[in-house]
Order: structure tokens, then sequence, then C-alpha cells
């Protein structure tokens, strides 16, 4: 092929893809494209103004009597003479910031099934009571335990009791965390 017919050949192709690309953007409808510009916000509703009245009471509601008004005295509870009101106690912390507390240790015992029976009865009778186990000079022990308390003198009460009951001769001890 010679160069003249390969750029009219070139040139004929060029004006083909050329047609092809104008043809729709000269001969289409441009309304047949149409954008639907209407919003799809509705319209503002209608407000109603109204007023609000100023509040009445019901007449069968009686008005409330303030304090000011007519003082009111507190019932003050009456004790009998043979109690005394019950002392608030605040915990005391000690070095730790722990609050310091008291056990009544009741026994220590080498067997842990005769610390466990013995730690059973005290609960039976309505005490709390707890083991903790020791390593001591003679070996491991389990000690018997009621409390805790705030106070060391809580005990004074039923250590008499504890120690006729069963045979012990219990002591108060700081109680360890």
């Amino acid at each position: 092929m010679n160069d003249g017919f390969k750029q009219r050949l070139v040139g004929a192709v060029v004006l083909v893809c050329l047609a092809l690309i104008m043809w729709p953007l000269i001969f289409s409808d441009a309304d047949r494209i149409a954008m639907d510009r209407t919003s799809q916000i509705p319209p503002t509703p209608a407000f109603e103004k109204y007023t609000v009245t100023a509040p009445a009471r019901p007449p069968s509601i009686e008005p409330v009597v303030t304090p000011q008004e007519q003082p009111v005295a507190a019932p003050t509870p009456s004790l009998p003479k043979a109690e005394e009101p019950p002392i608030k106690l605040t915990p005391r912390l000690d070095s730790r910031n722990l609050p310091e507390a008291w056990v009544l240790q009741i026994a220590s015992f080498s067997e842990t099934a005769n610390a466990r029976e013995l730690t059973k009865a005290l609960v039976e009778k309505g005490y709390k009571a707890y083991t903790r186990t020791v390593t001591t000079s003679d070996g491991p022990s389990t000690r018997v335990y009621i409390g805790p308390r705030l106070t060391s003198d809580a005990f004074d009460d039923i250590m008499p009791t504890i120690n006729k009951a069963y045979g012990v001769k219990a002591m108060v001890v700081r109680y360890e965390q």
C-alpha cells in the first residue's frame, strides 16, 4: 500500500469515530432527560397559637402548711431506764490504714478435724466462728476464732460463757487480715 492510501484510510476511520461520538449529542432530544426538581421536604406545618393559663388549686385540695407557719415537734423515742443508748463506735485505722479489729481466739489444734468440730459447734450456737491455719515451732496448727469486732472489750460478755461451755481459756487478739 502506498502512503497516500494509508493516510486516506486513517482519516476516514477518524471521521467515522468522530461521527459516532457526535451523533447522540447533535441529534438527541434534550427535553427527554428531565430532572425532577421538586423538593422532598414537606411544607412547614401551620401552628396554632395558644395561651397558658395560671394554675389554680382545686377546691378539694387543702393548702400545704409550711414548717414556719406551724412547727411540729419531732417525736423522741423513750428508752427504758434500765437500758442505755447504744454507743456508736467509729473504727480506728492502724499504720496500714486498715480498720483496727479484734477477735476472740478460742483454741488451737494440731488436728484440723478437731478445729472444724469446734467451729461447727460455735456456728450452731450463733457465733461467727472461723478457722485459720498457722505455722508454729511445733508444726502447723489450726486456730479457732470468733469475730471480728471493733473493740477488744466487745468480747467481755461472751468470753466467760465460752470458757465454761468448752473448757478452754479464750483470749482476745488483734485481727490479722
